[in-house]
């Protein structure tokens, strides 16, 4: 570890109080959280389909949502939404149950690289929080909070084991087992990091002492392994989801993704924030006033090249090389250290800070703007009659996120918040969430897909063998929806209930 004199006053604002850095982390962490409280539904492209299945969760007795969904509670390793929120929303609001969760996720990512810093550098300091630059990233507005939870615990997690190094072995295996197993249930992806790093900390730590083939140093070795026996025997005999086949993109696009931890709404801005650090991390590295952590190099190195090897789609998910870039910023935050002790380096810091505060300031606006697109939409699905069945027509490469488009695909979801409706869009992957939807209406989703009832009712392709309209007889409602604004040729089958210019509900006709 670096220990490093912290020296008093304001001189060097990379070593603070205590005291200091709280207020300052606090300061960070409410401006960091305005997006989030400033709407009522987030824009966060699968938000709406987690959300929906909390609402199933957290009312299993309901019978109306009975006879759609059935809950079927397994130990897998994507439960993190799924353990916290239902309890929540037993004592808050749906919404602010969610809300909750993502703030926490927030609070881990942020909070944890302040604490693994400190771990390492000895000194509480400015430079950690640059973690805040980083929660606003293309896999937050995916909206793969599991993931992004289990991250969070990851780094909290691994700042235990660190601080625990002295502490008696069965202490650290008690923690860490109790770590790994959470991290499990949070996420698969985050469970694997946490593996990788621990092992190259403690490899890294052996090797640099001159002890990793001794005695002592296997014994450390088998004390690190022993907390990854239960969440290895979990995964062995847990459930498994579909493989879905394993794809690689293309090689240039491993460096191209970095650019996700910085990429949301202005693409100029966001480059110039992508820029800017990089220039000065690379500017810090070649003069050498920064410094990483040695417990961390090889952690790094062996994620990177996980990074270089890892395939896009595997176990069923795509852009799953995506989520790494986040891990190593995190990391690579929590791990570096620099001092602030000149004008010129205070300015700097003072030059982030300002790019902290317009960027939380972009991403305040376009959600803002985006929740009044989403308002009369999802007061339009509150008005359905409770128990409906809701079809969903979406057009044609729909699951794409475009930059300054707002994420409309799982909208129909909330129906099932407001109304307890059926809606054939909810997450049902065997081995991936613990609900399912019943035979019946199963069979009633693969009829047709969001896409061939836009193709018939939008774009006026044929209805090949009738699947569309036998489809339509399934359903009590569909609901249109669109990024970009569209019309809707008449249809005698359609009753108009609402009309947008993004969305279009209708009764059908008996």
């Amino acid at each position: 570890m670096h220990n490093i004199p912290v020296q008093s006053g304001w001189r060097d604002l990379g070593d603070l109080t205590v005291w200091r850095f709280a207020l300052i982390f606090i300061a960070c962490f409410a401006i960091a959280a305005l997006p989030v409280l400033a709407v009522e539904t987030l824009p966060l492209f699968d938000y709406p389909n987690h959300l929906a299945r909390m609402h199933i969760l957290a009312n299993p007795e309901d019978p109306l949502l009975q006879r759609f969904y059935e809950i079927r509670w397994q130990i897998l390793p994507n439960l993190a939404m799924d353990i916290v929120v239902p309890p929540l929303a037993r004592i808050m609001p749906l919404a602010w149950a969610g809300k909750v969760f993502v703030l926490l996720i927030l609070l881990l990512l942020a909070g944890g690289a302040a604490a693994l810093h400190r771990t390492l550098f000895g000194r509480w300091s400015l430079f950690s929080c640059l973690a805040f630059l980083l929660l606003y990233n293309r896999i937050l507005l995916w909206g793969f909070v599991n993931f992004l939870f289990g991250i969070g615990l990851a780094v909290v997690i691994l700042t235990l084991w660190l601080r625990l190094r002295e502490a008696a072995s069965w202490r650290r295996v008690a923690v860490g087992t109790i770590g790994a197993a959470a991290i499990y249930l949070s996420h698969l992806f985050a469970f694997g990091v946490y593996a990788i790093v621990i092992a190259g900390t403690e490899i890294g730590r052996l090797w640099r002492n001159g002890t990793l083939w001794t005695r002592r140093g296997i014994a450390d070795l088998a004390t690190a392994a022993l907390q990854f026996v239960i969440p290895l025997a979990l995964l062995i005999l847990g459930e498994r989801g579909p493989g879905g086949g394993i794809g690689w993109g293309q090689i240039w696009r491993k460096i191209d993704l970095f650019f996700n931890v910085f990429d949301n709404y202005s693409r100029v801005f966001d480059i110039t924030c992508f820029v800017a650090l990089l220039a000065l991390l690379i500017w810090g590295a070649i003069r050498r006033s920064l410094r990483i952590a040695p417990a961390l190099m090889l952690p790094m190195l062996l994620l990177l090249l996980v990074q270089l090897a890892m395939p896009n789609r595997m176990f069923g998910g795509a852009g799953v090389d995506h989520r790494m870039p986040l891990v190593l910023g995190l990391l690579l935050v929590a791990g570096g250290d620099a001092a602030l002790r000149t004008t010129r380096q205070k300015a700097i810091a003072g030059g982030i800070a300002l790019l902290f505060v317009v960027r939380i300031g972009i991403v305040t606006a376009v959600w803002l703007a985006d929740d009044r697109i989403y308002h009369p939409i999802v007061a339009a699905l509150a008005e359905l009659p409770r128990g409906s069945r809701l079809a969903v027509a979406l057009p044609p490469n729909s699951v794409n996120l475009e930059q300054r488009r707002p994420p409309i695909t799982h909208l129909a979801n909330l129906a099932i918040i407001e109304t307890d409706a059926f809606v054939p869009l909810l997450f049902d992957f065997p081995g991936q969430q613990p609900v399912a939807l019943r035979p019946a209406y199963a069979a009633l989703a693969r009829q047709a897909s969001p896409e061939d009832f836009w193709a018939v009712l939008v774009g006026g392709a044929p209805d090949a063998g009738g699947k569309v309209a036998a489809a339509l007889a399934g359903y009590d409602f569909i609901l249109l929806v669109d990024p970009v604004a569209f019309t809707m040729p008449q249809d005698p089958r359609l009753t108009p209930r609402f009309a947008s210019p993004n969305g279009r509900l209708y009764a059908i006709a008996r």
